[in-house]
């Protein structure tokens, strides 16, 4: 199989001592066990897709070298090349100095003070969603959960006013962009143009999604309402130090970017949560005990989350064991020297904060739920689920705050019990998601 056109042209091969897998067929159909049975092979592994090389970092170190200290000499890569076409040129996909502006101009909008107003309409979109719940209903716990993240992301966006039939329109846009994106990051370019299905249903998804937004958008330029939402933030930002706005261009790539990328990850990362608490009664128990100690049964507050340090733990603990942002990329600008390995310009770099945080070399026992493990927390290289250096999602403590927000709202009504004893497998897509999560309802006593 192949990963590239008929014009393709590969780089130069990496000087130095590598293993080199073949596995394009395997990592295909199990990319994730691929890479856990890479760590194994040295700190750099080279991995075949059919003409393409790809070099596959294991080694933390390594990694905080290309994250954080020499940042500058690597791009995105392959998989962002096939993100920009549909999310536009957004604070995930943007390169250079363009990327060093548009953060500077998005970071003030997850600043401390607006993380307590965002929190608000994360407790009120969790009570919305629980308040149907009755005892003994079996509810799939992912789908409910990307819904009520959907709604989240959506209303902080946008404002409380947007409608449930709208936030459903974007859910499913969002569903079928991120089942599809990998696979078009491995399967040869030509595949994009042919009718199949799945290619038809992601140009649909795509060009309604972008329809939705430049719908609000249009609106909310035309309005002289003034409104306390991400929206009204991105529109009001100035760059410090020309004066100038964002384009409308890049208002829309930015909260496209934001609707395809909070999702996700927050959703799922919650849905793994309440199935480990499931599975753990006695993790569970605990998680009860602080959030009745604390909140004494009232609503919890942003003001809250400081006092909830069990809660924090299991949500780095899930984050650990089940890092759902399981793959990135990036590419050589240049070329580099990557410890003992000189890769070549234009190479393209692989690497999986979920196999690392499996590692039993970092973490012991890596496969056991134990958030008591945080008490002691890694050394900083070998944690990452936000990524790290200039390219660190902005982002990170909005979705902290969020699982901690709908974790709280959840926990202190409700207990969850896997409905079945079938395995919950999981399914690495744009993110590593459950194939399904069938929960029972139970009411706290």
């Amino acid at each position: 199989m192949s990963t590239t056109s008929a014009v393709f042209q590969p780089p130069p091969p990496a000087r130095g001592r590598l293993p080199v897998i073949g596995h394009a067929l395997q990592f295909v159909r199990g990319p994730l066990r691929v890479l856990q049975d890479l760590r194994g092979q040295g700190d750099i592994v080279a991995l075949h897709l059919g003409k393409l090389p790809i070099y596959v970092v294991n080694s933390p170190q390594l990694l905080h070298d290309v994250l954080v200290t020499d940042a500058g000499s690597y791009t995105k890569g392959r998989m962002y090349d096939k993100t920009r076409p549909v999310v536009g040129n957004g604070i995930a996909t943007s390169e250079g100095a363009f990327h060093h502006r548009q953060r500077r101009l998005i970071t003030p909008a997850f600043h401390r003070p607006r993380l307590r107003g965002y929190s608000e309409a994360m407790r009120e979109q969790a009570e919305s969603v629980i308040a149907s719940w009755k005892p003994g209903q079996r509810i799939a716990v992912d789908r409910v959960m990307h819904e009520m993240s959907v709604g989240t992301t959506v209303r902080t966006l946008f404002g409380t006013d947007i409608d449930s039939g709208t936030i459903a329109e974007i859910d499913s846009c969002v569903g079928v962009f991120l089942q599809q994106v990998i696979v078009r990051t491995v399967m040869p370019n030509f595949i994009e143009r042919l009718p199949l299905p799945g290619t038809r249903r992601f140009e649909a998804a795509r060009e309604r999604l972008k329809a939705i937004v430049d719908t609000i958008l249009d609106e909310r330029l035309r309005s002289s309402e003034e409104r306390d939402d991400l929206l009204s933030l991105l529109i009001a930002a100035r760059d410090e130090e020309t004066g100038e706005p964002m384009s409308r261009q890049q208002i829309h790539d930015e909260v496209i970017t934001m609707v395809v990328a909070g999702a996700d990850s927050t959703a799922y990362t919650l849905s793994w949560l309440l199935y480990e608490l499931g599975r753990n009664p006695t993790v569970e128990a605990r998680l009860h005990d602080e959030l009745d100690t604390v909140l004494d049964g009232r609503p919890v507050t942003f003001d809250d989350l400081p006092r909830l340090p069990y809660t924090q733990r299991l949500i780095q603990e899930t984050l650990r064991l089940h890092s759902v942002s399981w793959i990135q990329m990036r590419r050589t600008i240049a070329p580099v020297r990557l410890g003992a390995t000189h890769l070549p310009a234009g190479a393209e770099i692989l690497f999986s904060a979920t196999t690392m945080h499996r590692d039993p070399d970092l973490y012991p026992d890596p496969l056991r739920f134990d958030p008591d493990r945080w008490l002691s927390p890694p050394r900083r290289e070998a944690f990452q689920p936000f990524s790290a250096g200039p390219r660190k999602c902005p982002g990170d403590h909005f979705s902290l705050t969020q699982l901690a927000i709908n974790l709280a709202t959840i926990a202190a009504s409700w207990r969850l019990v896997p409905a079945t004893r079938r395995k919950v497998r999981e399914v690495p897509a744009a993110v590593l998601r459950p194939n399904h999560l069938p929960m029972v309802v139970q009411a706290r006593s």
